[in-house]
């Protein structure tokens, strides 16, 4: 072999063995946590990007109604997805981050004209509640078998609730009030509030693969190495932070 031969043979192992992975992660609209139109409403994306990058991994996104980003991803159409919090139904089918991507509270929005008070799920019958296809909290409540209305993004729950054509809605307190800020007027905004009891305990939100990926354990493995990093390093905390002290 001569040196010009050996000298791109070279350069072909170390361009390779130093390139960036990459894979693709379906996601859905759910802001300030995953957005494909709202760059400032992406705190679990830049959190799970940089995660991965610090394996050198680079994640490559795609957005889907919830229900199909989960079943793409099921089906190994697409690598990963998130977030998304535990249920008996998805663990049969995939692997979970062991560190929770984002954490949330999740809580009733209602109209403050509305005397809103809940102990407990019987108390919920008396109210029509919007609902989206995909959420835990939906499952949850159709569990309960209370009067439910789907929708397919939590948008149109805020315009129902607002039109009187539903009581009440389920959402992350973030969620709730960026759409809600991005959504209505100054003064319909001010006609929104939220019950302070949590539907369930706060719980995190994971990154989910499938387990028919061949690679499933590897990258599971791999973003909670990258994850752990970035929460060591102080740099979890900070991108928290950015979102909110935003002006």
């Amino acid at each position: 072999m001569n040196k010009l031969s050996l000298f791109f043979l070279l350069l072909f192992l170390n361009t390779n063995l130093f390139s960036k992975q990459s894979i693709t992660l379906a996601t859905g609209e759910w802001a300030p946590y995953t957005s494909q139109n709202d760059p400032k409403g992406r705190i679990a994306q830049i959190i799970v990007s940089e995660a991965f990058l610090l394996e050198n991994i680079h994640v490559k996104y795609k957005y889907f109604p919830w229900d199909k980003a989960l079943k793409i991803v099921k089906e190994f159409q697409v690598d990963v997805t998130m977030p998304w919090y535990k249920t008996n139904e998805r663990k049969e089918n995939f692997y979970y981050s062991k560190q929770a991507v984002i954490r949330s509270r999740i809580v009733f929005f209602h109209l403050k004209s509305l005397d809103f008070k809940w102990e407990n799920y019987n108390d919920l019958k008396q109210y029509s509640i919007g609902a989206s296809s995909g959420y835990k909290s939906t499952t949850l409540l159709k569990e309960k078998k209370l009067n439910i209305s789907l929708t397919s993004t939590e948008v149109q729950n805020y315009k129902n609730m607002l039109n009187k054509k539903i009581d009440i809605t389920a959402s992350s307190i973030l969620v709730g009030y960026d759409i809600i800020n991005k959504t209505f007027s100054k003064e319909q905004r001010s006609l929104f509030t939220h019950d302070q009891k949590p539907i369930f305990p706060e719980t995190g939100a994971h990154l989910l693969i499938s387990k028919k990926h061949p690679r499933a354990k590897e990258l599971i493995n791999t973003f909670d190495e990258g994850l752990k990093k970035l929460i060591k390093s102080g740099r979890y905390e900070q991108i928290i932070k950015n979102f909110m002290t935003r002006k």
